[in-house]
């Protein structure tokens, strides 16, 4: 089968060591593991150069932050939203030559904000369309951003991709009945993130807790992924406070960046925390497990209520206690004290789970290795592509 893989998110990338740019990689790479031939169309590859202009790019940056200064918000937003449908228009002109030239038997498509051209492409060309949904775009853009005065047509533009798609898979149920796809879409199937079986036996990164200045006698929890506000790396800090405060010898290791990272470091340094905190910093993908193989519990203190966070999966395979938050698609997939240890996003909540795990190493053990094997049974990106093209033949 020939799969068209397209991505016209303008700024996703897919090399990015990211929960976005671990799916897209790892979902290409398991539909040419099934055997199908797959090119794809990533629009947050090409640099979109604007037309020459008087205007140096120095000055552009300069310009753009006096310029949001002046203009209210939701007409800045609203711009922004004109400038994507250009891009959605122009992408789809591009998307139609590669279907023509390649003739594909499957557009699968990473559904964004408003855009429409996948969709449009499969119908005119009859290409049975796969659209993978992970993320109430156009909620999340207003959270992220601000509203537009174009928001509620997005929201009838996605709409309108969901009940013309062929086969929407989405990443929970609870994010499949909040964008009511349960309702308006022709086929759905959920299909939470996964892992590459295998995939944590890659890196060759040679690291141990004493070149990392560890204890080695501490209670380590770990952490891996982007450090933004909803990841709730704010709350290990917390916990690790607490614990040292009631005299265990409790530490972290944060692997990763993002937009708090510094003030987080900051808060470590004010807090007299700066021995018992490390953060890596970037890290690439295949070596996270190499950091996460050092740890005695790895946590995710929050998550989005609708996402299925990658960083559960992966934390299965290196077979270490998790702490994961309590949201329904995380409950979806992970049984409380069977798998491992749900908590609420709080202090008093989190620190429970750790001493739980201090205290019974031989039952979270067993929680571990429970959790690995459900993760490598039915949470693979191999079954993900098997299920999304489970209805491609259905098509004609």
């Amino acid at each position: 089968m020939k799969i068209l893989y397209y991505s016209p998110h303008p700024h996703l990338h897919i090399e990015d060591q990211t929960g976005y740019g671990t799916h897209m990689r790892e979902m290409i790479g398991a539909f040419e593991e099934l055997g199908h031939q797959v090119k794809f169309l990533i629009a947050g590859e090409q640099t979109m150069r604007p037309e020459a202009s008087a205007t140096s790019p120095k000055q552009h940056s300069r310009l753009k932050p006096i310029l949001k200064a002046i203009i209210p918000n939701i007409i800045w937003e609203t711009v922004k939203d004109l400038a994507l449908i250009r891009l959605d228009r122009a992408r789809g002109e591009k998307l139609a030559e590669l279907a023509a030239n390649f003739q594909p038997d499957v557009i699968y498509q990473r559904s964004h904000y408003g855009m429409v051209s996948g969709v449009q492409v499969a119908r005119e060309f009859g290409i049975h369309h796969i659209l993978e949904v992970n993320s109430p775009n156009v909620d999340e853009r207003i959270r992220l951003s601000g509203r537009s005065l174009l928001a509620p047509h997005a929201r009838k533009k996605d709409a309108w991709t969901f009940s013309h798609s062929d086969h929407v898979v989405v990443v929970s149920t609870f994010l499949a009945k909040n964008l009511r796809i349960d309702q308006i879409a022709k086929n759905w199937s959920v299909a939470p993130n996964a892992i590459r079986k295998g995939q944590e036996l890659e890196s060759t990164l040679d690291v141990s807790r004493k070149s990392l200045n560890i204890d080695t006698s501490a209670f380590l929890l770990g952490f891996v992924g982007s450090i933004f506000p909803w990841h709730g790396v704010d709350l290990i800090i917390e916990a690790v406070q607490h614990m040292q405060q009631e005299g265990k010898n409790v530490q972290a290791l944060i692997v990763g960046d993002g937009e708090i990272r510094g003030a987080l470091e900051e808060d470590v340094k004010t807090l007299g925390l700066s021995n018992c905190i490390q953060f890596t910093g970037t890290v690439q993908h295949k070596d996270t497990f190499a950091y996460t193989r050092l740890c005695d519990a790895l946590v995710l203190p929050r998550s989005h209520a609708y996402g299925s966070p990658v960083k559960i999966f992966e934390y299965a395979l290196v077979c270490k206690p998790c702490i994961v938050p309590n949201t329904v698609p995380v409950k979806e997939v992970f049984d409380h004290s069977q798998h491992g240890w749900i908590i609420d996003s709080n202090l008093e909540s989190a620190t429970k789970a750790i001493k739980e795990i201090y205290k019974h190493p031989k039952a979270s053990s067993t929680a571990a290795a429970n959790w690995r094997q459900q993760v490598l049974t039915s949470h693979t990106w191999h079954s993900n592509a098997q299920l999304a093209l489970s209805k491609a033949s259905n098509k004609k």
